[in-house]
Protein backbone atom coordinates (compact mmCIF):
# COMPACT_ATOMS: atom_id res chain seq x y z
CA UNK A 1 0.00 0.00 0.00
CA UNK A 2 1.41 3.88 -0.62
CA UNK A 3 2.16 6.05 1.73
CA UNK A 4 2.74 9.87 1.94
CA UNK A 5 5.43 10.35 3.70
CA UNK A 6 5.85 14.14 5.41
CA UNK A 7 9.61 14.94 6.22
CA UNK A 8 9.12 18.49 8.46
CA UNK A 9 12.41 20.45 10.03
CA UNK A 10 12.31 23.64 11.66
CA UNK A 11 12.84 25.56 7.43
CA UNK A 12 10.79 23.37 5.45
CA UNK A 13 8.59 20.25 4.76
CA UNK A 14 9.35 17.77 2.14
CA UNK A 15 7.19 15.54 0.67
CA UNK A 16 7.05 12.14 -1.00
CA UNK A 17 5.24 9.15 -2.08
CA UNK A 18 6.62 5.61 -0.80
CA UNK A 19 5.43 3.09 -2.97
CA UNK A 20 6.70 -1.12 -3.78
CA UNK A 21 9.95 0.08 -1.90
CA UNK A 22 10.65 3.29 -3.87
CA UNK A 23 10.75 7.12 -3.05
CA UNK A 24 9.15 9.06 -5.28
CA UNK A 25 10.40 12.66 -6.37
CA UNK A 26 10.65 15.00 -3.54
CA UNK A 27 8.51 17.64 -3.32
CA UNK A 28 10.04 21.14 -0.69
CA UNK A 29 7.97 23.56 1.13
CA UNK A 30 9.13 26.59 2.81
CA UNK A 31 7.66 27.03 6.19
CA UNK A 32 6.15 30.48 5.45
CA UNK A 33 2.48 30.95 4.24
CA UNK A 34 3.65 30.88 0.81
CA UNK A 35 4.82 26.85 1.73
CA UNK A 36 1.63 26.37 3.35
CA UNK A 37 -0.90 27.73 0.59
CA UNK A 38 1.32 25.61 -2.22
CA UNK A 39 0.71 22.81 0.28
CA UNK A 40 -2.90 22.65 -0.01
CA UNK A 41 -2.67 23.02 -3.53
CA UNK A 42 -0.61 19.89 -3.01
CA UNK A 43 -2.59 17.90 -1.09
CA UNK A 44 -5.86 18.01 -3.26
CA UNK A 45 -4.72 14.97 -5.20
CA UNK A 46 -3.37 12.70 -2.43
CA UNK A 47 -6.17 13.10 -0.09
CA UNK A 48 -6.79 9.53 -0.07
CA UNK A 49 -3.37 8.08 0.68
CA UNK A 50 -2.54 8.18 4.74
CA UNK A 51 -0.19 10.84 5.61
CA UNK A 52 2.76 9.73 8.20
CA UNK A 53 4.42 13.10 9.55
CA UNK A 54 7.76 12.66 10.31
CA UNK A 55 9.26 15.29 12.20
CA UNK A 56 13.18 16.20 13.05
CA UNK A 57 13.18 19.30 15.21
CA UNK A 58 15.42 21.52 17.85
CA UNK A 59 12.54 21.83 19.86
CA UNK A 60 12.51 17.97 21.33
CA UNK A 61 12.88 17.41 24.49
CA UNK A 62 14.01 14.09 26.16
CA UNK A 63 13.56 13.10 30.15
CA UNK A 64 14.47 10.13 31.90
CA UNK A 65 12.45 9.81 34.92
CA UNK A 66 11.20 6.23 36.76
CA UNK A 67 7.39 5.23 37.55
CA UNK A 68 6.39 3.06 40.43
CA UNK A 69 5.65 -1.04 38.71
CA UNK A 70 2.19 -1.04 38.06
CA UNK A 71 -0.41 -1.60 35.14
CA UNK A 72 -3.87 -1.36 33.30
CA UNK A 73 -5.57 2.07 34.03
CA UNK A 74 -3.08 2.91 37.31
CA UNK A 75 -0.19 3.09 34.73
CA UNK A 76 -2.21 5.11 32.45
CA UNK A 77 -3.21 8.12 34.71
CA UNK A 78 0.17 8.15 36.43
CA UNK A 79 1.86 8.38 32.98
CA UNK A 80 -0.82 10.74 32.17
CA UNK A 81 0.10 13.21 35.07
CA UNK A 82 3.56 13.10 34.61
CA UNK A 83 3.20 14.26 30.88
CA UNK A 84 0.78 17.14 32.04
CA UNK A 85 3.57 18.09 34.58
CA UNK A 86 6.35 17.97 32.24
CA UNK A 87 4.95 19.36 29.17
CA UNK A 88 1.39 21.08 29.79
CA UNK A 89 1.89 23.60 26.67
CA UNK A 90 1.79 20.50 23.99
CA UNK A 91 -0.13 17.98 23.13
CA UNK A 92 3.04 16.21 21.76
CA UNK A 93 4.04 14.16 23.90
CA UNK A 94 5.11 10.65 24.32
CA UNK A 95 6.31 8.04 27.25
CA UNK A 96 8.47 4.83 26.69
CA UNK A 97 9.85 2.31 29.11
CA UNK A 98 13.67 1.55 29.38
CA UNK A 99 13.33 -1.53 31.21
CA UNK A 100 13.61 -2.04 35.32
CA UNK A 101 15.56 -0.41 38.05
CA UNK A 102 18.20 -3.14 39.41
CA UNK A 103 17.47 -2.42 43.30
CA UNK A 104 14.89 -1.03 45.56
CA UNK A 105 11.23 -1.12 44.44
CA UNK A 106 12.29 -2.24 41.19
CA UNK A 107 11.07 0.95 39.32
CA UNK A 108 9.91 1.07 35.64
CA UNK A 109 12.40 3.14 33.60
CA UNK A 110 10.77 5.73 31.40
CA UNK A 111 12.07 8.42 29.36
CA UNK A 112 9.67 11.63 28.51
CA UNK A 113 9.64 13.45 25.49
CA UNK A 114 8.10 15.94 23.65
CA UNK A 115 7.52 18.26 20.39
CA UNK A 116 8.08 21.87 23.19
CA UNK A 117 6.71 23.83 19.77
CA UNK A 118 3.33 23.02 18.35
CA UNK A 119 3.03 25.65 16.37
CA UNK A 120 5.63 24.45 13.93
CA UNK A 121 3.34 21.63 13.32
CA UNK A 122 -0.16 23.19 13.06
CA UNK A 123 -0.21 25.16 9.57
CA UNK A 124 0.67 21.67 7.67
CA UNK A 125 -1.79 19.39 10.23
CA UNK A 126 -4.75 21.73 9.48
CA UNK A 127 -4.40 21.96 6.18
CA UNK A 128 -4.35 17.89 6.18
CA UNK A 129 -7.15 18.20 8.53
CA UNK A 130 -9.33 20.59 6.13
CA UNK A 131 -9.37 17.91 3.52
CA UNK A 132 -10.10 14.96 5.81
CA UNK A 133 -6.96 13.31 5.08
CA UNK A 134 -5.89 10.52 7.04
CA UNK A 135 -3.12 10.86 9.75
CA UNK A 136 -1.65 7.54 10.36
CA UNK A 137 1.20 9.30 12.88
CA UNK A 138 3.37 11.90 14.03
CA UNK A 139 7.27 10.25 14.35
CA UNK A 140 10.12 11.56 15.52
CA UNK A 141 13.63 11.26 14.01
CA UNK A 142 14.88 10.86 17.27
CA UNK A 143 12.66 7.99 18.52
CA UNK A 144 13.35 6.26 15.28
CA UNK A 145 16.77 6.39 15.85
CA UNK A 146 16.53 2.94 18.10
CA UNK A 147 15.64 1.44 15.39
CA UNK A 148 17.95 2.60 12.94
CA UNK A 149 20.62 1.58 15.77
CA UNK A 150 19.08 -1.98 15.18
CA UNK A 151 19.61 -2.14 11.57
CA UNK A 152 23.13 -0.91 11.45
CA UNK A 153 24.03 -4.00 14.65
CA UNK A 154 25.20 -1.77 16.80
CA UNK A 155 25.04 -3.77 20.14
CA UNK A 156 24.45 -2.67 23.16
CA UNK A 157 27.29 -0.80 24.36
CA UNK A 158 27.37 3.37 25.06
CA UNK A 159 27.18 4.68 21.65
CA UNK A 160 26.79 7.75 20.23
CA UNK A 161 25.22 7.83 16.93
CA UNK A 162 25.58 10.75 14.68
CA UNK A 163 23.19 11.32 11.40
CA UNK A 164 23.81 14.22 9.02
CA UNK A 165 20.44 15.54 8.43
CA UNK A 166 19.10 18.36 5.85
CA UNK A 167 17.87 19.83 8.78
CA UNK A 168 21.45 19.97 10.66
CA UNK A 169 23.81 17.40 12.52
CA UNK A 170 21.34 14.73 14.97
CA UNK A 171 23.52 13.12 17.64
CA UNK A 172 21.58 10.32 19.70
CA UNK A 173 23.17 8.97 22.55
CA UNK A 174 22.31 5.52 23.13
CA UNK A 175 23.31 2.99 26.49
CA UNK A 176 22.41 -0.84 26.84
CA UNK A 177 20.65 -0.41 23.90
CA UNK A 178 18.27 2.48 25.05
CA UNK A 179 18.03 6.11 23.85
CA UNK A 180 18.86 7.94 26.71
CA UNK A 181 19.08 11.58 24.70
CA UNK A 182 18.66 12.91 21.41
CA UNK A 183 19.99 16.74 20.32
CA UNK A 184 19.71 18.19 16.84
CA UNK A 185 22.71 21.27 15.71
CA UNK A 186 21.28 23.35 12.99
CA UNK A 187 23.41 23.14 9.97
CA UNK A 188 25.49 26.41 9.37
CA UNK A 189 28.13 25.06 6.84
CA UNK A 190 28.11 23.49 3.60
CA UNK A 191 31.05 21.98 2.67
CA UNK A 192 32.17 19.29 3.18
CA UNK A 193 35.56 20.40 5.30
CA UNK A 194 33.26 22.82 7.44
CA UNK A 195 30.70 20.09 8.21
CA UNK A 196 33.61 17.61 9.15
CA UNK A 197 34.52 20.86 11.13
CA UNK A 198 31.39 21.29 12.86
CA UNK A 199 30.85 17.72 13.55
CA UNK A 200 34.20 18.14 16.05
CA UNK A 201 33.07 20.11 17.84
CA UNK A 202 29.72 19.05 18.21
CA UNK A 203 30.78 15.80 19.37
CA UNK A 204 33.23 17.22 22.15
CA UNK A 205 30.03 19.50 22.87
CA UNK A 206 28.25 16.23 23.45
CA UNK A 207 31.10 14.40 25.29
CA UNK A 208 31.69 17.13 27.70
CA UNK A 209 27.63 16.75 28.57
CA UNK A 210 27.57 13.42 29.59
CA UNK A 211 30.77 13.61 31.68
CA UNK A 212 29.21 16.83 33.46
CA UNK A 213 25.77 14.93 33.87
CA UNK A 214 27.49 11.97 35.20
CA UNK A 215 25.97 9.78 32.17
CA UNK A 216 29.39 8.73 31.28
CA UNK A 217 32.26 8.84 33.05
CA UNK A 218 35.51 10.69 31.57
CA UNK A 219 37.51 7.86 29.88
CA UNK A 220 34.87 5.45 30.14
CA UNK A 221 34.16 3.04 26.79
CA UNK A 222 32.25 5.17 23.73
CA UNK A 223 32.04 4.20 19.88
CA UNK A 224 30.71 6.95 18.18
CA UNK A 225 29.46 5.97 14.68
CA UNK A 226 28.92 8.44 11.78
CA UNK A 227 26.96 8.33 9.44
CA UNK A 228 27.49 10.19 6.53
CA UNK A 229 28.79 10.87 2.92
CA UNK A 230 32.30 9.42 2.12
CA UNK A 231 33.29 13.10 1.19
CA UNK A 232 32.41 14.20 5.08
CA UNK A 233 33.71 11.28 6.54
CA UNK A 234 37.09 11.57 4.44
CA UNK A 235 37.72 14.91 5.66
CA UNK A 236 36.64 13.73 9.64
CA UNK A 237 39.12 11.14 9.63
CA UNK A 238 41.80 13.34 9.13
CA UNK A 239 40.50 15.62 11.57
CA UNK A 240 39.44 12.26 14.44
CA UNK A 241 41.82 12.48 17.51
CA UNK A 242 41.29 8.99 19.05
CA UNK A 243 41.29 9.47 23.33
CA UNK A 244 41.13 6.57 25.99
CA UNK A 245 37.83 4.45 25.55
CA UNK A 246 37.06 6.07 22.47
CA UNK A 247 36.47 3.92 19.28
CA UNK A 248 34.75 5.87 16.10
CA UNK A 249 33.13 3.81 13.57
CA UNK A 250 32.61 5.73 10.04
CA UNK A 251 29.36 4.43 7.69
CA UNK A 252 29.38 5.95 4.30
CA UNK A 253 25.42 6.58 2.89
CA UNK A 254 26.15 3.96 0.37
CA UNK A 255 26.89 1.15 2.58
CA UNK A 256 23.39 2.15 4.98
CA UNK A 257 21.65 2.00 1.48
CA UNK A 258 22.96 -1.83 1.25
CA UNK A 259 21.83 -2.35 5.17
CA UNK A 260 18.44 -0.47 3.79
CA UNK A 261 18.45 -2.22 0.89
CA UNK A 262 17.41 0.61 -1.18
CA UNK A 263 17.91 1.07 -5.01
CA UNK A 264 21.16 2.21 -6.57
CA UNK A 265 19.15 5.04 -8.41
CA UNK A 266 18.30 6.60 -5.73
CA UNK A 267 20.84 9.34 -4.50
CA UNK A 268 21.84 9.99 -1.00
CA UNK A 269 22.96 13.14 0.09
CA UNK A 270 21.24 12.88 3.59
CA UNK A 271 19.97 10.38 6.09
CA UNK A 272 16.62 11.63 5.27
CA UNK A 273 15.87 8.56 3.21
CA UNK A 274 17.11 6.38 5.48
CA UNK A 275 14.51 7.23 8.26
CA UNK A 276 11.55 7.74 5.96
CA UNK A 277 12.13 4.30 4.53
CA UNK A 278 11.69 2.72 8.22
CA UNK A 279 8.22 4.39 8.18
CA UNK A 280 7.78 2.67 4.53
CA UNK A 281 8.51 -0.81 5.13
CA UNK A 282 7.73 -1.09 8.85
CA UNK A 283 4.57 -0.73 11.11
CA UNK A 284 5.40 1.98 14.01
CA UNK A 285 3.27 2.80 16.27
CA UNK A 286 2.82 7.20 16.27
CA UNK A 287 5.08 8.84 18.59
CA UNK A 288 3.40 12.12 18.99
CA UNK A 289 -0.43 11.54 17.45
CA UNK A 290 -3.13 13.23 20.05
CA UNK A 291 -6.23 11.19 20.84
CA UNK A 292 -7.98 12.44 18.38
CA UNK A 293 -5.89 11.56 15.63
CA UNK A 294 -5.50 8.13 17.04
CA UNK A 295 -9.31 7.69 16.89
CA UNK A 296 -9.78 9.24 13.53
CA UNK A 297 -7.04 7.16 12.24
CA UNK A 298 -8.52 4.17 14.16
CA UNK A 299 -11.91 4.92 11.80
CA UNK A 300 -10.02 5.43 8.75
CA UNK A 301 -8.64 1.89 8.63
CA UNK A 302 -11.62 0.23 10.08
CA UNK A 303 -13.62 1.74 6.96
CA UNK A 304 -11.54 0.70 4.36
CA UNK A 305 -11.51 -2.95 6.22
CA UNK A 306 -15.15 -3.03 6.13
CA UNK A 307 -14.71 -1.43 2.13
CA UNK A 308 -12.63 -4.68 1.62
CA UNK A 309 -15.01 -7.00 3.21
CA UNK A 310 -18.01 -5.20 1.21
CA UNK A 311 -16.34 -5.68 -2.09
CA UNK A 312 -14.99 -9.34 -1.17
CA UNK A 313 -18.75 -10.32 -0.02
CA UNK A 314 -19.79 -8.46 -3.55
CA UNK A 315 -17.48 -10.35 -5.31
CA UNK A 316 -18.40 -13.53 -3.80
CA UNK A 317 -22.13 -13.18 -4.05
CA UNK A 318 -21.61 -12.45 -7.88
CA UNK A 319 -19.11 -15.56 -8.20
CA UNK A 320 -21.98 -17.76 -6.18
CA UNK A 321 -24.64 -16.49 -8.81
CA UNK A 322 -22.54 -16.90 -12.09
CA UNK A 323 -21.87 -20.33 -10.30
CA UNK A 324 -25.89 -20.89 -9.64
CA UNK A 325 -26.38 -19.47 -13.27
CA UNK A 326 -23.82 -22.02 -15.14
CA UNK A 327 -25.26 -25.00 -13.29
CA UNK A 328 -28.84 -24.01 -14.00
CA UNK A 329 -28.09 -23.84 -18.01
CA UNK A 330 -26.68 -27.04 -17.55
CA UNK A 331 -29.31 -28.67 -16.13
CA UNK A 332 -31.64 -27.22 -18.17
CA UNK A 333 -29.62 -28.40 -21.08
CA UNK A 334 -29.86 -32.17 -19.63
CA UNK A 335 -33.43 -31.98 -18.91
CA UNK A 336 -33.79 -30.95 -22.68
CA UNK A 337 -31.80 -33.75 -23.88
CA UNK A 338 -33.12 -36.32 -21.42
CA UNK A 339 -36.70 -35.24 -22.88
CA UNK A 340 -35.57 -35.67 -26.63
CA UNK A 341 -33.81 -39.20 -25.92
CA UNK A 342 -37.23 -40.01 -24.32
CA UNK A 343 -38.89 -38.86 -26.54
CA UNK A 344 -37.00 -40.75 -29.62
CA UNK A 345 -36.73 -43.83 -27.68
CA UNK A 346 -40.71 -43.49 -27.35
CA UNK A 347 -40.70 -43.42 -31.14
CA UNK A 348 -38.49 -46.68 -31.41
CA UNK A 349 -40.76 -49.24 -29.20
CA UNK A 350 -43.39 -47.96 -30.75
CA UNK A 351 -42.10 -48.65 -33.98
CA UNK A 352 -40.77 -51.90 -33.12
CA UNK A 353 -44.16 -52.54 -31.52
CA UNK A 354 -46.03 -51.54 -34.97
CA UNK A 355 -44.44 -54.23 -36.54
CA UNK A 356 -44.47 -57.09 -34.37
CA UNK A 357 -47.00 -59.53 -35.11
CA UNK A 358 -50.33 -59.34 -33.01
CA UNK A 359 -50.48 -61.52 -29.84
CA UNK A 360 -53.20 -62.89 -27.81
CA UNK A 361 -51.84 -60.82 -24.94
CA UNK A 362 -50.43 -57.47 -25.18
CA UNK A 363 -46.89 -56.83 -23.60
CA UNK A 364 -48.13 -54.85 -20.75
CA UNK A 365 -50.67 -58.01 -19.39
CA UNK A 366 -47.35 -59.92 -20.23
CA UNK A 367 -45.83 -57.98 -17.46
CA UNK A 368 -48.24 -57.73 -15.47
CA UNK A 369 -48.58 -61.46 -15.32
CA UNK A 370 -44.44 -61.96 -14.93
CA UNK A 371 -44.26 -59.65 -11.76
CA UNK A 372 -47.23 -61.31 -10.22
CA UNK A 373 -45.46 -64.93 -10.87
CA UNK A 374 -42.15 -63.14 -9.10
CA UNK A 375 -44.54 -61.78 -6.20
CA UNK A 376 -45.92 -65.35 -5.89
CA UNK A 377 -42.66 -67.33 -5.82
CA UNK A 378 -41.34 -64.44 -3.11
CA UNK A 379 -44.08 -64.68 -1.08
CA UNK A 380 -44.81 -68.63 -0.90
CA UNK A 381 -44.29 -70.33 1.99
CA UNK A 382 -41.13 -71.39 2.69
CA UNK A 383 -39.66 -73.43 6.05
CA UNK A 384 -36.24 -73.41 4.70
CA UNK A 385 -35.09 -71.04 7.27
CA UNK A 386 -37.12 -72.03 10.07
CA UNK A 387 -35.55 -75.59 10.01
CA UNK A 388 -31.81 -74.00 9.75
CA UNK A 389 -32.25 -72.44 12.74
CA UNK A 390 -34.29 -75.69 14.55
CA UNK A 391 -30.58 -77.97 13.38
CA UNK A 392 -28.70 -75.43 14.99
CA UNK A 393 -29.94 -75.73 17.90
CA UNK A 394 -29.97 -79.61 17.71
CA UNK A 395 -26.51 -79.08 16.89
CA UNK A 396 -25.92 -77.20 19.84
CA UNK A 397 -27.85 -79.84 22.31
CA UNK A 398 -27.44 -83.11 21.50
CA UNK A 399 -29.44 -84.23 24.27
CA UNK A 400 -33.04 -83.13 22.74
CA UNK A 401 -34.43 -85.69 20.39
CA UNK A 402 -36.91 -84.90 18.16
CA UNK A 403 -40.09 -87.04 17.89
CA UNK A 404 -42.52 -85.48 15.57
CA UNK A 405 -42.56 -82.16 13.32
CA UNK A 406 -45.46 -80.25 12.32
CA UNK A 407 -45.05 -77.51 10.05
CA UNK A 408 -47.69 -74.50 8.51
CA UNK A 409 -48.20 -71.49 7.51
CA UNK A 410 -50.89 -68.61 8.49
CA UNK A 411 -51.59 -64.53 7.52
CA UNK A 412 -50.96 -64.37 11.65
CA UNK A 413 -49.34 -65.78 14.20
CA UNK A 414 -51.81 -67.35 15.42
CA UNK A 415 -52.73 -65.04 18.11
CA UNK A 416 -56.18 -63.28 18.92
CA UNK A 417 -57.09 -60.47 18.02
CA UNK A 418 -58.63 -57.88 20.60
CA UNK A 419 -61.27 -55.53 19.11
CA UNK A 420 -60.08 -53.01 21.82
CA UNK A 421 -56.71 -52.73 20.58
CA UNK A 422 -57.57 -52.34 16.84
CA UNK A 423 -56.22 -49.00 15.29
CA UNK A 424 -58.84 -46.64 15.34
CA UNK A 425 -60.33 -44.93 11.50
CA UNK A 426 -57.42 -41.92 10.78
CA UNK A 427 -58.99 -38.62 10.73
CA UNK A 428 -59.10 -38.12 7.25
CA UNK A 429 -61.78 -41.12 6.58
CA UNK A 430 -58.86 -42.86 4.12
CA UNK A 431 -58.75 -46.80 5.46
CA UNK A 432 -55.50 -47.86 4.50
CA UNK A 433 -56.46 -51.50 2.48
CA UNK A 434 -54.33 -54.32 3.09
CA UNK A 435 -52.54 -55.85 -0.31
CA UNK A 436 -54.18 -58.88 0.02
CA UNK A 437 -58.16 -58.09 -0.40
CA UNK A 438 -56.42 -56.56 -4.10
CA UNK A 439 -55.46 -60.34 -4.78
CA UNK A 440 -51.99 -59.58 -4.08
CA UNK A 441 -50.56 -62.13 -1.76
CA UNK A 442 -48.08 -61.15 1.38
CA UNK A 443 -45.62 -63.26 2.51
CA UNK A 444 -46.89 -65.78 5.52
CA UNK A 445 -46.03 -66.70 8.64
CA UNK A 446 -44.03 -70.03 8.92
CA UNK A 447 -45.44 -71.66 12.16
CA UNK A 448 -43.61 -75.31 13.09
CA UNK A 449 -44.61 -77.41 16.32
CA UNK A 450 -42.53 -79.81 17.81
CA UNK A 451 -42.65 -82.76 20.61
CA UNK A 452 -39.14 -83.75 21.68
CA UNK A 453 -37.68 -85.21 24.59
CA UNK A 454 -34.38 -85.18 26.71
CA UNK A 455 -32.46 -87.91 26.32
CA UNK A 456 -30.72 -89.80 28.50
CA UNK A 457 -33.17 -89.10 31.47
CA UNK A 458 -32.18 -90.70 34.73
CA UNK A 459 -34.76 -89.82 36.64
CA UNK A 460 -33.20 -86.17 36.66
CA UNK A 461 -35.92 -83.22 36.07
CA UNK A 462 -34.07 -80.49 36.99
CA UNK A 463 -31.22 -81.12 34.55
CA UNK A 464 -34.54 -82.05 31.50
CA UNK A 465 -36.21 -78.16 32.47
CA UNK A 466 -32.83 -76.62 32.24
CA UNK A 467 -32.35 -78.44 28.59
CA UNK A 468 -35.67 -77.45 27.70
CA UNK A 469 -35.15 -74.06 28.65
CA UNK A 470 -31.82 -73.80 27.22
CA UNK A 471 -33.03 -75.25 24.17
CA UNK A 472 -35.40 -72.74 24.09
CA UNK A 473 -33.12 -69.90 24.35
CA UNK A 474 -30.61 -71.65 21.56
CA UNK A 475 -33.72 -71.15 19.24
CA UNK A 476 -34.40 -67.45 20.37
CA UNK A 477 -30.83 -66.17 19.15
CA UNK A 478 -32.62 -65.89 15.72
CA UNK A 479 -34.23 -62.78 16.35
CA UNK A 480 -37.12 -63.74 13.41
CA UNK A 481 -38.19 -66.85 15.83
CA UNK A 482 -40.63 -66.70 18.42
CA UNK A 483 -40.56 -69.53 20.48
CA UNK A 484 -43.37 -70.33 23.31
CA UNK A 485 -43.23 -73.98 24.99
CA UNK A 486 -46.65 -75.38 25.06
CA UNK A 487 -46.07 -78.59 26.80
CA UNK A 488 -43.04 -78.22 29.19
CA UNK A 489 -40.78 -81.60 30.09
CA UNK A 490 -42.06 -81.03 33.65
CA UNK A 491 -45.30 -79.26 34.69
CA UNK A 492 -45.05 -77.76 37.91
CA UNK A 493 -48.25 -75.20 37.44
CA UNK A 494 -50.03 -75.78 41.02
CA UNK A 495 -53.20 -77.09 39.45
CA UNK A 496 -51.15 -80.09 37.60
CA UNK A 497 -51.12 -83.09 39.53
CA UNK A 498 -48.27 -84.81 40.06
CA UNK A 499 -48.08 -88.89 39.90
CA UNK A 500 -45.99 -91.75 39.55
CA UNK A 501 -46.80 -95.48 39.82
CA UNK A 502 -44.25 -98.23 41.51
CA UNK A 503 -42.91 -100.35 39.44
CA UNK A 504 -43.64 -98.72 36.23
CA UNK A 505 -41.38 -95.90 36.07
CA UNK A 506 -39.65 -96.83 32.73
CA UNK A 507 -43.14 -96.12 31.21
CA UNK A 508 -43.53 -92.52 32.61
CA UNK A 509 -40.07 -91.57 32.94
CA UNK A 510 -39.82 -90.03 29.03
CA UNK A 511 -39.83 -86.28 29.83
CA UNK A 512 -41.49 -85.38 26.40
CA UNK A 513 -42.12 -81.68 25.82
CA UNK A 514 -43.70 -79.38 23.03
CA UNK A 515 -42.64 -76.16 21.41
CA UNK A 516 -44.13 -73.35 19.32
CA UNK A 517 -41.90 -72.06 16.86
CA UNK A 518 -43.66 -68.75 14.93
CA UNK A 519 -40.99 -67.76 12.34
CA UNK A 520 -41.72 -63.74 11.02
CA UNK A 521 -41.90 -63.01 7.23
Amino acid sequence: MAKHLLYLTNNQLSAVIWDKGELSHVRVFDNYASGWSKFAEYLADLSKLPAFFLTDLIEEDFQRDSIPHVFGSARKNLLERRLNSLYRDTPYRDASRQGREKDGRKDDQMLFSALTNPQLLKPWIDALQKLKIDIAGIYSVALLNPLLFKRLNLGKQAALLVTHQSSGLRQSFFQDGYLRFSRLAPETAWSPESIADTTTIEIGKTRQFLASTRQLARGAPLEIVVVAQDEILTRLQERTVTEDGTHYRFIDLNEARQVFKMPASLELTYCDPLFLSLLGTQRIASHYATAEQARTHYYSQLRDALNVVSVATVALALFWSGSNGIDAYQARQTAQQAKIETLSAMAKYQETTNTMPATVANPLEMRTAVELDRTLSKNAPDPSALLVSLSRALDALPQIKIHELNWKSSETDGGAIDPNTMPAPPADGVISISPGLLGIPKRAFDILELEAEVIPFKNDYRSAVESVQLFVNELQKDTRLQVSIVKPALDTRPSVKLESQIGNDDALAKPRFSLKIIGKP
